[in-house]
């Protein structure tokens, strides 16, 4: 019996859906809305809700949402609102939901904080013994740089997601050219800029599903970079705002069974020790040694239909988009569930 079909043998729930509305298309020059969810994939998060028997209640995470909230009017919340303003923003709705006693999907709000902050999660992931590339967070441009940084260097918002403010000029060669660029992104961020050593290696993103100690880790994604003149490919906020051919996805990877292996113990060991839950997007680079990497870790990822990584990295695993909601809702409501008889 699949998820979906466990689910919907049991009991209908209220569900309300919690998230920021996109309400302008996303751009280099203006991306205060890139992270939030289009009225298209609110829609189909819905009807995938639905389609388990569940009736659906819509709430846009507005300052008006803790009176709704505290309404009662539903038993669980599927959350996937990113906030707005500071590098907490995340963490405001499960802290809401915890408030009110409200059982709700994905990671709670101390998860939600830390890996927002890409410097944290990246301290907490080294103390565990995991690899992730050598940096330092800036608040000027002026700081000290440490012995073990090394030239290029890749800059970028410390508190951002969705790649913003990652663009094709965000690796630096020299350290001039390092705090030219932090100056520019500190005038536009908040939270500092994360200035770390370039790793050369490839680049893949890992979605897991499923409780802390054991989650399912899906099959590893390639970003594969077509420019073969760069000696410094990124993946930017261009790439994934438009079609462009500059990348390209290959899900799943095509990487050897011990790469795999180790792509997927890291994402586990990382998912593990951030403390995420039901659903989260951990990226990996290689070093020049082929050894894979920590960048970061996104619990909230994106869950466009055919267009989020996730999504593309589900399909891959012949998981089908109402499956793969059914998968990240399933945890909540056998915690909400165990609440009731508790």
């Amino acid at each position: 019996m699949t998820t979906k079909d466990a689910l919907a043998q049991q009991k209908s729930l209220r569900i309300g859906l919690i998230y920021n509305l996109k309400r302008k298309t996303p751009a280099v020059e203006d991306d205060s809305e890139a992270e939030f969810d289009s009225p298209a994939t609110v829609g189909a998060i819905a009807k995938a809700l639905e389609g388990l028997g569940h009736s659906v209640e819509l709430f846009e995470a507005r300052d008006n949402l803790p009176g709704k909230l505290a309404e009662g009017t539903i038993d669980i919340a599927f959350n996937i609102a990113e906030g707005s303003g500071g590098r907490s923003r995340e963490a405001v709705v499960p802290a809401l939901l915890d408030l009110y006693d409200i059982e709700y999907t994905g990671s709670d709000a101390t998860t939600l904080s830390l890996t927002l902050d890409k410097s944290l999660a990246k301290r907490i992931v080294a103390q565990a013994g995991l690899k992730t590339a050598p940096f330092i967070l800036m608040f000027t441009g002026k700081e000290r740089l440490p012995k073990d940084l090394t030239f290029p260097v890749v800059c970028k918002p410390n508190a951002e997601g969705s790649s913003k403010g990652i663009f094709a000029k965000s690796v630096a060669n020299n350290t001039d050219e390092l705090r030219q660029i932090v100056k520019s992104l500190i005038k536009r961020y908040s939270g500092g800029v994360l200035v770390e050593s370039f790793l050369s290696g490839r680049e893949f993103t890992v979605g897991l599903l499923g409780p802390n100690k054991k989650p399912k880790v899906l099959p590893p994604m390639e970003i594969v970079f077509l420019d073969k003149d760069n000696p410094t490919p990124i993946y930017t906020f261009e790439h994934k705002i438009a079609d462009n051919q500059e990348v390209r996805y290959q899900a799943p990877a095509d990487v050897d069974p011990k790469l795999k292996k180790k792509l997927e113990t890291l994402a586990s060991k990382s998912y593990q020790v951030l403390g995420c839950r039901d659903v989260s997007r951990i990226d990996i680079r290689l070093d020049a040694k082929g050894e894979p990497c920590f960048i970061e870790c996104n619990p909230l990822p994106g869950l466009s239909p055919q267009w989020s990584d996730l999504c593309i990295i589900a399909g891959a695993a012949e998981i089908s988009y109402d499956e793969l909601i059914a998968h990240i809702v399933a945890p909540a409501i056998k915690r909400f569930h165990a609440r009731k008889r508790s």
